[in-house]
């Protein structure tokens, strides 16, 4: 049986009992450096020594794929502080908003404690403030635990074990919690080393340079690198989650003799909830130790899980008792396992009651005209193709136009009247989409409102 960490802090100290490298990365020369398990703790309780003195009730940690980033996450959580998990890539004023506003529920919660706060000579962990991707409605701010977090690395252990003869590539976000857990946390607390990747520009080559044997990605990823050739011979396992991934991908990674694993969770319940067992049928997903599922009368998914944040700042969560709403919709086969068929408000909702589902009409028409960055929307009332990343020439967008026009002319074709597309709109400008490659919905509905 997996140890079940409750406490950055109780992981931290298991470090000094290790022998093994725990941090993999590359110096200014592109020259492969290893930090061991016993240095990397040693350093993290030395900061944790600095901070207690000196750290504030909240604040802003950049988590980059840098050692140090990793060091001051968990020495600031250790040392009591609440900490803004931020994106190195996300502006520094969304980031200062996040912290004023978690300082004052902060303030708010001491106050209906009777003003507790920290006591003298008392260790407790601070939280971890993430945002969630916005793809549906206005990113929220999420608070979780490191006990969260240690108990989500335990259960996705007990569906998918690493140890010590394992290198997991870190090139996902670490603000972002399948980041944060599945290419970083998961692994040091089960021993493993976790390689930092060298930044964007290196996306699709690191995995060539550090020859590592599980890679968690998105799909996008993923299928970026199969298409360049560029997973190395000793790759295992690829752990793949934050949005659907085509059973074309899952194809041809076990074509390369790829495990492949499907991941299903959400920011609010510490990253991962669900993952492939059977691997033959890798989209059909198991729940996770503690995980309670339900699926609702209209289709939507429902979880309680000892996983589950503490609640958002500022918002109201979309709870029901302990069960959480998740947004997305899904199914359970005969042998119980969760299929998962979509976000909810991935839905449109048209005059006649009749619905739209988004990710279908996308990819369809992706693979009609051959453009990735396609997203389906609402303008008065009925339903839009939006097409991005389009050329700066506005006699090439308009010629462009003319020739989606006519593909979603074909396309309608197939569907009842209500559900057609009527327009179709041009942009040099990508679409809005999360780190994870998600479209940021309510984004995207705001700028054609305009």
């Amino acid at each position: 049986m997996y140890r079940k960490f409750s406490s950055f802090e109780e992981l931290v100290n298991d470090f000094s009992l290790r022998t093994g490298t725990a941090l993999r990365y590359a110096d200014e020369n592109d020259s492969i450096c290893d930090m061991s398990y016993a240095d990397l703790g040693a350093r993290i309780l030395s900061e944790v020594h600095h901070l207690e003195a000196e750290c504030s009730g909240v604040e802003v940690v950049i988590a980059g794929q840098t050692p140090d980033s990793i060091i001051s996450i968990f020495a600031h959580v250790i040392s009591g502080c609440d900490i803004v998990v931020a994106d190195p890539m996300v502006p520094e004023e969304i980031t200062a908003r996040a912290a004023e506003a978690a300082k004052a529920a902060k303030a708010a919660r001491e106050a209906m404690r009777g003003g507790q706060g920290k006591s003298p000579g008392v260790r407790r962990e601070g939280e971890l403030l993430f945002f969630t991707s916005g793809t549906t409605s206005s990113s929220k701010i999420v608070r979780l635990t490191s006990q969260s977090f240690c108990t989500s690395a335990w259960s996705g252990q007990s569906m998918l074990a690493c140890g010590e003869d394992d290198v997991i590539l870190s090139i996902l976000p670490l603000a972002h919690v399948f980041g944060f857990v599945c290419s970083m946390l998961w692994g040091l607390a089960y021993g493993a080393t976790i390689a930092l990747g060298r930044g964007v520009r290196h996306l699709i080559d690191d995995a060539l340079f550090f020859d590592p044997t599980i890679l968690p990605a998105v799909p996008t990823l993923i299928n970026a690198m199969l298409r360049f050739d560029a997973l190395n011979p000793g790759l295992r396992v690829a752990l793949i989650g934050a949005a659907p991934c085509t059973p074309e991908v899952t194809a041809a990674l076990r074509e390369k003799g790829i495990k492949v694993y499907l991941g299903y969770g959400l920011t609010e319940t510490s990253s991962g909830i669900a993952i492939t067992q059977d691997l033959d049928e890798p989209e059909a997903l198991y729940p996770c130790p503690g995980a309670d599922f339900r699926i609702e009368e209209d289709g939507e998914v429902t979880i309680a899980t000892p996983c589950m944040m503490q609640g958002y700042i500022g918002a109201a969560p979309m709870f029901d008792g302990d069960r959480f709403f998740t947004g997305d919709l899904g199914w359970f086969d005969d042998k119980g396992r969760l299929h998962l068929k979509g976000r909810k408000k991935d839905v449109l909702l048209m005059a006649d009651g009749t619905k739209i589902f988004c990710p279908e009409y996308e990819e369809n028409l992706e693979h009609l005209t051959g453009l990735p960055d396609l997203g389906v929307s609402m303008k008065d009332g009925r339903a839009v193709l939006v097409a991005g990343s389009l050329s700066d020439d506005p006699v090439i967008r308009a010629d462009m136009r003319a020739k989606l026009l006519k593909t979603v002319g074909e396309y309608n074709r197939t569907l009842q009247r209500s559900q057609q597309i009527y327009d179709v709109i041009v942009r040099a400008e990508s679409l809005p989409r999360t780190a994870t490659g998600k479209i940021k919905r309510y984004e995207l509905q705001e700028q054609i409102s305009k």
